[in-house]
C-alpha cells in the first residue's frame, strides 16, 4: 500500500489523512506536544481558553458532510452568541448569531476537533522535520537526527513561510508558495472570578490594537468562571513581535479596558501567546491546488485559500480528490 508522510496535525493536516486513510498508509507529524495546530485550547486551571480559533463556519456541502459526524456526536456544538462590532470604542453594530448562520465551536474545546480527527491515526508529536531526502522514496529527518523512511508521497500542511524552508526548491510550486504571506497576532488570555457585565459576546474591532474580544466562557459546555479571549490586530502583532511579553501584554491589557469600558487589568488570570504565522496576508487568497505528481511531494493548508478552518479542509479535500482520482 502507498505510504504518505503527513507533516503537520491541524486541520489540513488531519483532514488529507481522513480522506486518504482508505487509500495509503499514513503517518503524521507533529512538532508540537499535541494536535490541533490553530484551533488549540489553552488549559489554565480552572480557566480554559480558546487561543486560536475562536469559531468556524460551514458553507460547502463537502464540509457540511465532513463534519456530519462531530454535530452526531456532540464534539462541535452551535455558539449562539451575541454580537457586536466595535470602530475604536464604539459599537457601531448589533447582531444575533442565533438568527444567522451557524457558528460552530469544539465541546468543550476547540481542540477536541482535532482529538476526535485524530482518532486511530498514526502520529508522532513532539516531532519537528527538518528536512527531506529522496532517494527512490521520501526520507524525513526531525531535529534530533532520527529519520523516518520509505514514504512514496509527503504532504506539508505547515504554514507557508515554514512550507517553503522545508520543501525543495525543484518542488513545482516552490515560488508560489514563497509569495504568500503570513502575518502573526497576540492572543490575550484573562480569567476572573466575577463576571463582568458585558452586553455581548463576541466582538470584532477595527480602528484599534485589537481585533477581536469573546467570552470564551459562553460557549457551549465552557465552565462557570468567566473568561476573555482577545486577539490583537495584526498591524500590531507585526509591528510588536520582538517586543517583551509582558508590555504587549499590558497595552493590550489597557487596549480591552479602553474599548469595553471595563478595567480588565485586576484579572486573576493574565497570559499571551504569540501566533507567529496566524492569518493570511491576503484574505482573498486563491491557489492552485499544490501537487507535484513528478516528485510526489504537495503541500494545503487554510493558507492556500485566505484563512478559515473550512479553508483549511477545502485545500485538504482538493488535493487529496487529485491524488485519489491519479491511483496516487
Amino acid at each position: 500500500m502507498t505510504k504518505i508522510a503527513i507533516i503537520g496535525s491541524g486541520i489540513s493536516g488531519l483532514s488529507a489523512a481522513h480522506l486518504l486513510k482508505d487509500y495509503a498508509n499514513i503517518t503524521l507529524f507533529e512538532k508540537a506536544r499535541g494536535v490541533s495546530g490553530r484551533i488549540s485550547t489553552r488549559r489554565a486551571e480552572p480557566y480554559f481558553f480558546d487561543h486560536g480559533a475562536q469559531y468556524f463556519t460551514a458553507r460547502t456541502k463537502v464540509f457540511k458532510d465532513f463534519i456530519q459526524p462531530l454535530l452526531d456526536q456532540g464534539t462541535i456544538e452551535r455558539w449562539n452568541a451575541r454580537y457586536v462590532k466595535f470602530k475604536g470604542n464604539q459599537i457601531i453594530e448589533r447582531r444575533n448569531w442565533r438568527d444567522e448562520e451557524p457558528r460552530y465551536v469544539g465541546i468543550p474545546g476547540m481542540n477536541h476537533v482535532a482529538k476526535f480527527l485524530a482518532k486511530g491515526l498514526n502520529i508522532h508529536i513532539n516531532t519537528r522535520i527538518a528536512s527531506l531526502n529522496h532517494q527512490g522514496t521520501w526520507q524525513l529527518t526531525d531535529e534530533q537526527g532520527q529519520q523516518y523512511a520509505g514514504f512514496d508521497w509527503v504532504i506539508c500542511t505547515a504554514p507557508s513561510p515554514q512550507a517553503v524552508e522545508l520543501l525543495p526548491k525543484s518542488f513545482a510550486y516552490h515560488s508560489n508558495i514563497k509569495v504568500i504571506k503570513m502575518r502573526a497576532c497576540f492572543s490575550l488570555m484573562l480569567g476572573f472570578q466575577q463576571s463582568l457585565p458585558l452586553d455581548f459576546e463576541a466582538a470584532h474591532v477595527t480602528d484599534a490594537d485589537l481585533s477581536w474580544i469573546a467570552v470564551n466562557s459562553h460557549k457551549p459546555q465552557r465552565t462557570d468562571l468567566f473568561t476573555l479571549m482577545v486577539h490583537s490586530s495584526e498591524d500590531y502583532a507585526e509591528a510588536h513581535i520582538d517586543d517583551d511579553r509582558n508590555k504587549a501584554m499590558k497595552h493590550l491589557i489597557n487596549e480591552t479596558s479602553h474599548i469595553i469600558g471595563q478595567d480588565v487589568s485586576q484579572a486573576d488570570y493574565k497570559n499571551i501567546h504569540v501566533w507567529r504565522y496566524a492569518n493570511n496576508a491576503d484574505k482573498k487568497q486563491k491557489s492552485p491546488t499544490f501537487i507535484d505528481p513528478d516528485l510526489k511531494l504537495a503541500a494545503c493548508g487554510d493558507w492556500c485559500l485566505g484563512g478559515r478552518v473550512e479553508g483549511a479542509f477545502t485545500s485538504a479535500y482538493d488535493l487529496t480528490k487529485l491524488m485519489k482520482e491519479s491511483a496516487l
